[in-house]
């Protein structure tokens, strides 16, 4: 249990890449930090485990203190190469600079283990049932009461403090992830398209892919079921072997970004969830993190006063962040469409440097 007169500068929920990229920036600025998470840490997530040339960076100067950090980067796969598969068709386009294929259980691991160097009190199993006040809060928790001056929220993109919770009538998007063996793996993310639907497959480690797709859920429910959607990967995924149980997440429900409300501030999917195929839900965890961080420490250790630090977030998420999840719906209606209108629009990315240009909108310029 939490000591009942516990306070701090910042409390953070959720330990995922927003979480602990805050967390990391606020300690090494000075402010006393609690970063809680819900359940045992880490474990495996749904997500593509594809770390974007963009936040490299990012992540190295997160882990600058945690001596596993240079292995992790040594052993990932780079990603050089898309594919995009429907059907019988593909198109290929470069990923110039290349990405790092990352598995989320080592990088939440090592993104932890720095958070907890940098002087973060770090709370697993300890799940943030509640909020009161609007600065400073009172957080009720799994594991008692605290209070904070602050509170960044990165839960993901459904949780207690999510502010719409109603769902879409009809059918539901899930997505569903599991590791297999596969001998001879390339350093290329393959996208396999079908109705309502798509697969990503990449390698992780020396001969082991990351297979994970979102799917309604009158199409599939699970990876068994999805592969039996695309000829080529059925015909890939036939001698597979899973390194793990798969994991699955529900419902993905896409909605305006909010990255502010009230004085709390919004982080990774807890602001805003962008479309997986784009690859960038990693980096922009990081990225929005840290951002967040820095406008709230101007609150905690400068002269700033708490709406203004809040303020200034809002206007950097708007800057930074708000115009690659516009550029990833766009490319979204595309994949909505019909089979034989996403069949022509298929198309369309054979013309030479759209595909490159596309991946180019949906991310920040290295």
């Amino acid at each position: 249990m939490l000591n009942a007169d516990l306070q701090f500068d910042l409390a953070i929920v959720g330990a995922g890449p927003a979480g602990t990229s805050c967390a990391i920036t606020a300690a090494r600025l000075g402010a006393s930090v609690g970063l809680f998470e819900a359940k045992d840490f880490p474990r495996h997530r749904v997500c593509g485990e594809f770390v974007s040339a963009e936040s490299l960076d990012v992540l190295a100067g997160l882990l600058q203190d945690v001596q596993a950090a240079e292995s992790l980067f040594q052993a990932a796969p780079a990603i050089d190469r898309t594919r995009l598969l429907l059907g019988q068709r593909v198109i290929e386009a470069p990923v110039a600079p290349p990405a790092l294929s990352i598995s989320r259980y080592d990088l939440d691991a090592l993104l932890w283990d720095a958070a907890r160097r940098a002087g973060a009190a770090v709370h697993p199993n300890c799940e943030v049932v509640g909020s009161d006040g609007d600065g400073p809060f009172t957080l009720q928790t799994s594991c008692g009461s605290v209070k904070a001056k602050a509170l960044i929220v990165a839960a993901g993109r459904w949780s207690q403090f999510t502010a719409d919770r109603t769902l879409p009538a009809g059918p539901k998007w899930i997505g569903v992830k599991a590791h297999f063996q596969e001998p001879w793996t390339e350093p290329c993310t393959d996208l396999y398209f079908f109705a309502n639907g798509y697969c990503g497959v990449q390698p992780v480690s020396d001969g082991v892919v990351n297979a994970c797709a979102m799917v309604r859920s009158d199409r599939a429910t699970s990876l068994e079921e999805v592969f039996t959607l695309h000829p080529k990967l059925a015909d890939r995924a036939a001698n597979w072997r899973a390194t793990m149980l798969p994991v699955s997440t529900a419902p993905l429900i896409y909605r305006q970004p909010q990255p502010v409300r009230g004085s709390t501030v919004f982080v990774g999917d807890a602001a805003a969830f962008i479309d997986p195929f784009a690859g960038d839900g990693i980096s922009i965890a990081l990225r929005s993190g840290r951002v967040a961080a820095q406008c709230i420490c101007a609150f905690l250790t400068g002269p700033a006063a708490l709406s203004e630090a809040v303020g200034r977030y809002q206007q950097e998420y708007s800057r930074q962040f708000a115009p690659l999840l516009s550029a990833a719906s766009r490319v979204r209606y595309l994949l909505s469409l019909p089979p034989f209108a996403q069949s022509a629009a298929f198309e369309l990315f054979r013309f030479p440097g759209l595909l490159p240009f596309v991946i180019r909108k949906t991310r920040r310029a290295v």
